[in-house]
């Protein structure tokens, strides 16, 4: 088969669906550790989900939550939002790797953006908007009640025990 050379992309493609900015339900399908590519920072915790429109239940395609290790604020503020949106009943030290045995299957509502870039190309791919709560237990309509003046509660989940360990840090992210 020939290849018209001519007709080849010039810039780079998204690398899948953009998504677009907006208030969605997430379910988990498969969740895993990942080494990232500089392999002196440590595995993180990947999520693959199947996005949803929630008002009409049409697909959005695929998106992947990333969880990481860090003493920065924000990256600390985004897992504990993933857990209390999915009332995991997690107290104490634990690790990572830990939430890939509690989270399959199970569902919570996100919000959504095309990446914000520094140029003047299109998004390549679309990220959690950090710009309000990240992550939020289904059927709360976090979104619709936030705008309406209407505070959101995380019921208080159970305890339970989880492995002991001091938890690995890395500094950035």
């Amino acid at each position: 088969m020939a290849i018209n050379f001519n007709s080849l992309p010039t810039e780079k493609p998204a690398m899948g669906t953009i998504i677009p900015k907006g208030h969605y339900l997430a379910k988990i399908r498969k969740s895993e550790m990942k080494t990232p590519k500089n392999e002196t920072r440590p595995d993180y915790f990947t999520a693959e989900c199947d996005i949803t429109e929630p008002a009409s239940g049409a697909s959005m395609g695929k998106f992947w939550i990333n969880l990481f290790e860090s003493e920065a604020p924000l990256v600390r503020y985004q897992l504990s939002r993933f857990i209390q949106a999915l009332r995991l009943p997690i107290q104490g030290d634990f690790e990572l790797k830990d939430l890939t045995k509690m989270v399959n299957g199970k569902e919570l509502e996100i919000d959504i953006m095309p990446e914000e870039r520094n140029d003047d190309k299109p998004p390549q791919r679309s990220v959690v908007d950090i710009s309000a709560e990240c992550f939020y237990p289904v059927g709360t309509s976090a979104a619709v009640a936030e705008t309406a003046g209407v505070p959101v509660d995380f019921p208080e989940p159970q305890a339970y025990a989880t492995p002991q360990a001091e938890p690995q840090v890395h500094a950035s992210y």
